[in-house]
């Protein structure tokens, strides 16, 4: 258990430490992105109670388990958890002042969610070689893939379309399991987080412009 712990924080931490470097220029305090990071770590539990209730409910819905939907409910159920955690606790800081800022404490959000379910699936290895093999996955794979589809909903968020973000990590979340599912883990959901990640950095950059722009305009 120790081992878990410690493997599954330190996939996300790196991860963490990765995107923080996005907003080197006016970085957010420690104390903030440490409590974004622990309510993240607690949501994962909300998610999975969530997740419980409809997958009691799915049969009398007539839902089929692992079909797109049911896969399509348990992704939305994560994405807006994580959503909620940085609304409700987040987002009346005075730290939370920049557009950027929905960006970077979603991705911290998402990477604190990550570490509660990389415990999980951790401790259920029963040898060393599988624990490695699951942390290399875990890392390229499910912890990458929250950054990024919490990432792009903050995105959304920043530029007043959080219908529209929420929809997309969703539908991000959804394929990538949908991938897993049918092609395996390995090298189809690694090459499609490879090209959420271009869009994701370029999304960065475009909302640091639109700040920017927003700065220009007000001093003008």
């Amino acid at each position: 258990m120790p081992i878990s712990v410690f493997i599954g924080f330190g996939l996300s931490a790196i991860w963490l430490i990765f995107f923080l470097l996005e907003d080197k220029e006016k970085p957010e305090p420690g104390s903030a992105i440490t409590k974004t990071f622990s309510l993240g770590m607690i949501s994962a539990f909300a998610a999975a109670a969530l997740e419980r209730f409809f997958s009691v409910s799915n049969p009398a819905l007539g839902i089929t388990e692992y079909s797109v939907l049911s896969l399509g409910i348990n992704a939305f159920i994560e994405e807006f958890v994580k959503f909620a955690v940085v609304l409700v606790f987040i987002s009346k800081s005075k730290f939370f002042d920049e557009p950027i800022d929905r960006m970077v404490y979603m991705i911290t959000a998402a990477l604190g969610f990550a570490v509660t379910e990389n415990f999980f699936f951790l401790m259920n290895a029963s040898s060393a070689e599988e624990i490695i093999g699951l942390s290399v996955l875990r890392f390229i794979g499910a912890t990458l893939m929250h950054a990024l589809s919490a990432g792009i909903l903050g995105y959304f968020w920043a530029r007043k379309k959080l219908l529209l973000g929420l929809l997309l990590a969703t539908i991000i979340h959804t394929l990538f399991n949908l991938f897993i599912l049918n092609l395996g883990p390995e090298l189809y959901p690694s090459i499609f987080l490879v090209f959420i990640a271009f869009i994701l950095f370029y999304e960065f950059d475009k909302i640091k412009m639109y700040y920017e722009k927003q700065k220009t305009g007000k001093r003008s």
